[in-house]
């Protein structure tokens, strides 16, 4: 499969408009936990690639691995929740928002992979500020200029920072028994 952005801007644009009916109080969980959500099933359409090395005995091994990457949502919705009850302005809106994708992105062992011989697993690598200045440019936006369709610019912004965060990131796994040693890198697309 392949990181799909319409299907998740359509998910986050579902979730946005979902909130202009909530009028409990709780819009902000919902949108935390409904984000991580989100986040975490786009993640997964994405198809991670390596160029794996290791050893295995005597021999020398050298290839490619495929396989996915996940996050943990349940984290990354209380994380998100506590950002947006915060109250933060805007530009902290956006760095903390940032952080709490890239620090879900980024734990350790969240990627799994397998080549000819055996798995692999490892960790992401991402640049934040990828999300973090799409952000802070799109909540000017919307705070200066829209008079209608926030829901969709700010679902589109968003779907796009992460996109272009996840396919400029690195993989990096460590290979497994039946390896000895070895390792591997690449990307998500």
């Amino acid at each position: 499969m392949a990181l799909i952005l319409d299907t998740f801007v359509n998910d986050l644009i579902n979730i946005f408009s979902a909130m202009d009916n909530i009028m409990d109080g709780t819009g902000d969980e919902y949108q935390a936990i409904e984000m991580a959500a989100a986040i975490r099933r786009y993640i997964l359409t994405g198809k991670v690639t390596t160029s794996d090395a290791g050893i295995i005995g005597e021999s020398s091994y050298s290839g490619t691995g495929t396989g996915s990457m996940t996050i943990n949502r349940d984290s990354l919705g209380r994380d998100l929740h506590a950002t947006f009850i915060a109250q933060n302005s805007n530009n902290q809106l956006a760095t903390q928002m940032s952080m709490d994708i890239d620090n879900a992105c980024s734990a350790a062992d969240t990627v799994t992979t397998s080549n000819s011989i055996g798995p692999g697993i490892g960790s992401f690598t991402g640049e934040r500020a990828r999300i973090e200045s799409v952000l802070r440019s799109c909540f000017i936006t919307m705070d200066g200029m829209m008079t209608g369709g926030g829901n969709e610019f700010y679902a589109r912004q968003l779907g796009e920072a992460i996109t272009d965060y996840l396919r400029a990131g690195t993989i990096t796994v460590r290979l497994l028994p039946p390896f000895s040693s070895g390792s591997g890198s690449g990307g998500i697309a």
